[in-house]
Parts: C-alpha cells; structure tokens; sequence
C-alpha cells in the first residue's frame, strides 16, 4: 500500500511544467528529484505536514510573538573576486540590504504598505512576525558576524546538475552550520549550462532532505541576494522572501500542473497537504510574470469552483511573494499561519536556538563601533546578552535591574566582549546597567524566552 501511495505521489510530481522560464525558482524540481532519490523524504514530508496543519488549526486564534531565525550567510565566491564587494564576493552592504528587505517582508513593513499599487487583497495581507538575524555566535559559541566568505575554484554552479555543491567544502563550496540551530542561505553564481531559463534561487520544503540534512537551507544567485553593490539591475531583492517561504512550507500559488498535452491548467497550488490547506490565495492557471498595479486584472480561473474562503470569483493574487511576477509584496493570512506553525513544529528547534544573534542588521562589527560606542544584543533576548567593545571603558561591574529598580544580577566586565546569561530571570523588561568614563549607559532589554 505504501509503494503505491509513493507510486502515486511520483507520477503527480512528474507533471509538473519545467518550462523554459520556470527555473526562477528550482525549489519544485529539486524537491521532485529528492523524493525520487529517498522515497523516506516523501514519507516524512507528509508526516511533517500533516503535524504543521495541526497546529495551525489549533492555534489559529493565538496571539502570536515575534520568532527571530538565527541566519549564517555563505559567500561562495569566484577565485578572481578576492577583494570584498567584488563580482561574486558581494560586499557587507548588499548583504545588509538583503536581510533589510526580508525583515520588512516578514513583518509587512515593506514600502508597499500601508498603500500598496491595488488594495485588491489588503485585507489578507499579513505580518508574519518573524525576524531574521545574523548569528552572533558559532556552533562553538565564539563571536562571529554572521557571514562566511570561501573561494572556489569554480566559474560558477549549475542549479540543475551542481545544486548542492555550493553546499560542502568537498565540492568546493562551504560546509553549512546545524541546521537545527542556524538558517544557511548559500549566496554563490548560478547557471543553467543546459538551457531551461536562469535560476534565481531554491530552497528545500520541511521534510525533503531529512534523510540528507545538510542539504538544508536557502541557495540564491548573487546578482538577486539585495538591491545595492552587484545585484542586478531592476532586481527587487524579494528572491530570499519567495525562497524562505518554501523553507517554511509554502508552495507556489500559480498551478504547476499541465494537462497530457503539456498545456497550462487550472488548480489551487497550495491547497493541499503539502502546501498548508492555504485557502486565501485564489486558484491560478500557468505564471504570471509581468507587473502588478492598479489595473492589473487577471483572472484565470473560477474560484467557485473550487473550496477555499472566497465566496465570490476573485482575481489572481499576482502580488503574493510566492507568485513570480515582477512586482509582489504580501503574504496571506493563512501563508502565515503555515510558516508560523514550521517554525513552531519541523523547525521549532531553529526557533529554540542557543545561538546569540546580531539583529542590527550590520555585519560589520568594525563598522558597528564607529566612536567606540558599546553594543548590547541580541534585543529581544532569548536568554544570552551579549555586550561588546567595554575595554574603553574600564568598567569594572555591569549590572542588571528589574522594572522595580532592583538588582537582578550583577556581571564582572573583564574582557572587551562578555556574555550574560539572563535565562534564570523571568520574561520581561530589564535595564543593564553599565559605568563608563563618560558617565552612565543604561539600555533596555527584554527577555523573551
């Protein structure tokens, strides 16, 4: 019984259209290629899914709080781009921008709203509150910045045939960090020597590498990873938000199913187990690529006919981040409900990660102490403090109070870093406490565990 459901699965999968323009995003064909390689993906995909809707059922009406996702960035970059910011080796700037962009994606605080081009779909669109930050700290618990830089002797990867290369040293590419604590997101030169359009980007849906965990993570082309330095000109930077969104279990909202012709049909992509029962994105024939504004009007298929919230027949939602036109700028409600319960179910133990996280949105950390000025993060906090450049400053005590005023702990700053571990006190707000030459730093932290 269970080969023949496997059976079934693989014979779905394989109708799906690769066309010449769809390799934007190779997310659907990698995850194809890997159920076909480990049929076991397949079985923990549905497994893994079966559970995030659970959750998502039962606690849809929960107040959420904001996740943050402790992210590493791999530069994988060209022997001849030694110098940073050079071709491949993208500067910290671009970087920046990048996880600017996904920061405001995630938390719909993207210039598009409060007004966005149509006001066709405002109502669905969502704060997912999630936060990324680079990670303070390595899986040994030493400081770093967040960013990884390795050359490769190689011209570039082919996202058909090398598509995780980048993905180990073996391969001249990087070896990622636990993917249990640390987001990868692999940012390297991507081909496809053997035609099939240009791949922008891919990531792997909860489940379909469990069996090949370091595969695990996000692979974006260096031209489409921010909107500054080297990136490509007209790029929107919004490749990581649609990527990301398959990391944390969505699916395209465009159909990616064909008839035995190979013709475009008609579906509702990711209302099904796999993409989450997502009922608030309307059913969508083929791509759409073009722009999306005021009088954008498409609407190729009956909503009626299918079962999802809409009572009426409504137009396509080309400006969700999991569409591939040219202008998008919205999750849905219940997208966020999907990647909510990822991060709170497959991926809780990256929610849970006892990695520090620098969530400035600097990678710098030269650049972040311009005047000798002290740094105190991650803010929020999950339990570590992290408070930097003190040595100026000579002083001997930092000191923790509750909202009372009262001496919560007390910490010996002996070292131009030190780490507090908060995590015995209570969540909430406290103010640290440090004595300079120049008087009296107090800053506010709080405690989220």
């Amino acid at each position: 019984m269970l080969k023949k459901y496997i059976s079934i699965a693989l014979l779905f999968l394989s109708q799906i259209v690769i066309s010449q323009d769809v390799n934007k995003c190779n997310t659907t064909n990698l995850v194809n290629q890997s159920i076909m390689e480990d049929s076991r993906n397949l079985i923990a995909m549905e497994e893994i899914s079966t559970k995030n809707n659970k959750w998502v059922s039962e606690h849809k009406n929960d107040s959420k709080t904001i996740i943050t996702v402790p992210i590493v960035v791999h530069i994988v970059y060209k022997q001849t781009h030694a110098n940073v910011g050079s071709g491949t080796n993208i500067s910290n700037a671009q970087i920046e921008d990048a996880i600017r962009i996904l920061n405001e994606d995630f938390s719909k605080t993207n210039p598009e709203f409060p007004s966005p081009p149509r006001n066709t779909f405002s109502n669905l669109a969502a704060d997912v509150q999630l936060q990324f930050c680079l990670a303070a700290s390595d899986s040994s618990g030493n400081p770093t910045n967040g960013v990884t830089r390795t050359s490769t002797s190689k011209t570039n990867f082919d996202a058909d045939t090398e598509s995780n290369d980048m993905k180990r040293n073996s391969t001249n590419g990087k070896d990622g960090w636990d993917p249990e604590k640390y987001l990868n997101i692999w940012v390297c030169d991507l081909t496809n020597q053997g035609g099939g359009g240009m791949t922008l980007g891919y990531a792997y849906l909860p489940g379909s590498v469990t069996w090949s965990m370091w595969k695990d993570g996000l692979v974006v082309d260096y031209r489409y990873f921010g909107t500054v330095g080297v990136s490509a000109p007209g790029n929107d930077g919004r490749t990581p938000t649609h990527e990301i969104g398959h990391y944390l279990g969505l699916m395209h909202t465009f159909c990616e199913e064909t008839d035995n012709n190979g013709n475009p049909i008609c579906c509702d992509n990711d209302d099904n187990n796999w993409g989450g029962y997502v009922d608030d994105t309307p059913a969508t024939k083929d791509i759409y690529w073009g722009s999306v504004n005021s009088s954008t009007n498409n609407n190729t298929c009956n909503d009626l006919s299918y079962s999802n919230n809409f009572n009426t027949n409504v137009l396509d939602m080309d400006e969700n981040y999991m569409a591939y036109s040219s202008d998008t700028w919205m999750f849905t409600t219940e997208q966020a409900g999907v990647m909510n319960g990822t991060m709170n179910g497959y991926r809780s133990s990256l929610k849970n990660s006892p990695a520090s996280v620098n969530c400035s949105g600097t990678v710098s950390i030269n650049n972040l102490l311009n005047n000798n000025q002290i740094r105190i993060y991650p803010n929020p906090t999950k339990g570590k403090v992290l408070i930097q450049n003190l040595t100026n400053y000579k002083s001997e005590n930092i000191i923790f109070r509750n909202i009372l005023g009262e001496i919560v702990i007390i910490s010996e700053s002996n070292s131009s870093l030190v780490s507090v571990d908060i995590s015995s006190l209570e969540n909430g707000i406290y103010f640290v406490e440090i004595s300079t030459k120049n008087g009296t730093r107090i800053e506010k932290i709080i405690l989220s565990k």
